[in-house]
């Protein structure tokens, strides 16, 4: 603004010399023949100063401020933003950050539980193995003690018979009929038994 001030002034300073140099006393010369006078020229050129002067005063004065309170609001404006960008990139890069992080735990929490599980299921799995092998050594001996048992029992029974048959073979006189009957006897006692 300073600069296009200085050159009005400088403009209007080349024209009124140059009517003052132009200007003939005689009556002649090229600003009489159009019809310009020097006093009319001076007269417009101060005027175009002051008119100059005022705006310059409260015009461009204060459209310069508003202007230059424009420009310094855009630049502010401008750095504020570019603070923002700033942050949000570092905030972005925080947060994928977080996030990788985030999923590498859920990864190695995940991974743990697997194992985990995995663990526990080799030990029920074991777990139920010994006990249905403790459960099939417990029924084998069942098993063979009630065996024993059975045969002890079957044994006392058939040597109850065997003295009982030797007592009535004894007592009684043996003819092979006589014979058959007391085992026949004695297998039919055992039966009923």
């Amino acid at each position: 603004m300073k600069r296009i001030y200085a050159s009005c002034l400088i403009l209007m300073g080349i024209c009124i010399s140059s009517v003052f140099a132009a200007e003939v006393p005689s009556g002649g010369g090229l600003l009489y023949d159009l019809g310009i006078k020097s006093k009319t020229i001076l007269v417009q050129a101060v005027g175009f100063l002051v008119v100059l002067a005022v705006l310059w005063k409260f015009v461009f004065g204060k459209v310069g401020g508003l202007l230059e309170e424009r420009r310094t609001e855009i630049t502010t404006q401008l750095e504020q933003l570019k603070t923002d960008r700033e942050e949000l990139d570092r905030l972005t890069a925080e947060t994928r950050q977080r996030l990788g992080d985030i999923e590498a735990e859920s990864q190695a929490k995940i991974q743990a539980a697997i194992e985990q599980g995995t663990a526990e299921r080799q030990q029920i799995v074991d777990q139920a193995r010994q006990e249905a092998s403790d459960e099939i050594t417990r029924a084998r001996a069942e098993i063979q003690r009630e065996k024993d048992d059975a045969i002890s029992e079957l044994r006392g029974v058939v040597a109850e018979l065997a003295i009982d048959a030797a007592g009535k073979i004894i007592s009684a006189e043996l003819t092979p009929e006589r014979h058959q009957n007391i085992i026949d006897d004695s297998i039919g006692r055992l039966s009923t038994n």
